[in-house]
């Protein structure tokens, strides 16, 4: 887990976690480096072999990237050479399914024994699931493309670019974004049953104003942080407008087109910024209780989010 400490870099300010988390301790550079220095920091402490120690510390730290990638987070596999993050959607960032499996063959290890046969089959074992889950994970969202699409072609909508996006706790629902010039579709399937879906359809904002907030840095972080999967609402007045730029990748049920996070811009009378902009949390339009049940009530087709 230590590439993770990169989170202390948040405080560095609003935008920190955009920035740095998944960054540079995530690069492929990062095990080769430092783990012969982690591994025989563990020698000198455990004592045993030293290639064993360097053996361990390079592949846990050379392998939590490449397991981070098949998030939609998005991952800096080779920062700081490049910004390009890498991301295929397979599963949600939080998984309990795949952690407990690899949790339960280190509590046959401590119970049995760290070199005995059972530690070591319950080891391969737990290896060989999880790997068949994310491969499982891939699958499932080609899948949920595949039927999302084919919905759209039978609707008149030939011309669209779709993802589809893991969602927390479970594989079988996916977030469906599909575009189609200006027009953005959003919905949810699940696999366990895959009804049609029922789109929340709305036209991006165009124009001077949410040009002029796109230009400023912070949206500027949150279009690479997001992968282009953004939109923008436009609000005006008197005063001047307010531009909102959404990451449609992550979303609550019951919010299919509010992301759960995205950049704020406050522009006066003549289109100008009144200041940076603002990082929003998209509050909840339900108790977390709530938006639980209603996951796992979509999970299973029982009712619409």
């Amino acid at each position: 887990m230590s590439p993770d400490l990169d989170v202390v870099l948040n405080a560095t300010g609003p935008m920190g976690e955009w920035l740095w988390h998944r960054g540079f301790t995530h690069a492929l550079w990062f095990g080769p480096v430092i783990g012969p220095v982690l591994g025989w920091l563990l020698w000198r402490w455990k004592g045993g072999r030293l290639r064993d120690w360097i053996g361990l510390a390079f592949l846990a730290l050379f392998t939590h990237p490449l397991l981070d990638v098949f998030t939609s987070y998005g991952t800096q596999l080779l920062a700081p050479f490049s910004r390009q993050r890498f991301a295929v959607h397979a599963v949600g960032i939080i998984d309990p399914a795949y952690t407990l499996v690899l949790g339960a063959s280190i509590a046959v290890g401590l119970w049995r024994g760290a070199g005995s046969r059972a530690a070591r089959g319950a080891a391969w074992v737990a290896l060989g699931l999880s790997s068949v889950y994310l491969l499982a994970g891939l699958a499932v969202n080609r899948r949920a493309e595949d039927i999302a699409a084919a919905q759209l072609r039978a609707e008149g909508v030939t011309q669209a670019t779709v993802n589809a996006y893991p969602t927390p706790l479970q594989l079988p629902l996916r977030r469906i974004v599909a575009r189609s010039g200006d027009e953005v579709r959003v919905g949810w399937l699940s696999l366990l049953s895959p009804e049609p879906i029922d789109w929340t359809r709305f036209e991006v904002a165009r124009g001077p104003l949410v040009d002029a907030a796109r230009e400023t840095w912070e949206a500027g972080v949150l279009e690479w942080f997001a992968m282009g999967q953004t939109a923008a609402r436009l609000e005006t007045s008197s005063a001047g407008a307010v531009v909102e730029i959404d990451d449609l990748r992550y979303g609550l049920p019951g919010q299919a087109r509010d992301g759960l996070w995205g950049v704020r811009v406050r522009l006066d009378a003549a289109g100008q910024p009144t200041g940076p902009g603002e990082r929003f949390n998209r509050r909840p339009a339900a108790a977390p209780g709530e938006l639980l049940a209603q996951l796992w009530r979509r999970v299973l087709g029982l009712s619409a989010p």
